[in-house]
C-alpha cells in the first residue's frame, strides 16, 4: 500500500513537470543580441533575435549594396527604417510587413525627396 502511494506521488511529480516544461518550451522567447551571416556572407544581421527570426533592433547588411538599420518583427522591416546604398543615397521611411508603407524620404546627395504613400500604394510629392 505505502509503495502504491509513493507511485502515484512520483507520478503526479513527473506529470506537473512534463506540463511545465511543455508551457516554458511555448512561451515566447525573449530577443537575444546576435551577430549572423546567411546566404553564404553575402548578407549580415546585427541585433535582435527571438525565435529565430530577426526582431527588434537591427542592421541587416546587404553586401555590394547597403544596409537597412530599423525595427524588424517577425523577420521582416517594422516601423522607421532606413537603407543606406553603396552608392550613397539614403532611403528612409516607415515599413509594415517587409514593405514600405508612409513618410518616404530619398536623400541623393545634398537633395532630399519627400513622398507620400497613397492608399492605392501610388507615390505623391509630400511638400
Amino acid at each position: 500500500m505505502r509503495q502504491t502511494i509513493v507511485r502515484r506521488g512520483l507520478e503526479l511529480v513527473a506529470v506537473v513537470g512534463i506540463v511545465a516544461l511543455g508551457f516554458i518550451s511555448l512561451a515566447p522567447q525573449k530577443p537575444t543580441q546576435q551577430t549572423v551571416t546567411l546566404d553564404h556572407g553575402q548578407l549580415k544581421y546585427t541585433g535582435a533575435i527571438a525565435n529565430n527570426k530577426f526582431n527588434g533592433q537591427g542592421t541587416l547588411q546587404v553586401q555590394n549594396q547597403g544596409s537597412y538599420t530599423g525595427n524588424f518583427a517577425d523577420g521582416r522591416f517594422k516601423g522607421l527604417g532606413e537603407f543606406t546604398a553603396k552608392q550613397g543615397w539614403r532611403l528612409q521611411g516607415d515599413f509594415n510587413n517587409g514593405q514600405l508603407v508612409n513618410n518616404v524620404k530619398l536623400q541623393v546627395g545634398d537633395k532630399t525627396y519627400a513622398q507620400k504613400i497613397l492608399e492605392d500604394g501610388t507615390l505623391t510629392n509630400a511638400h
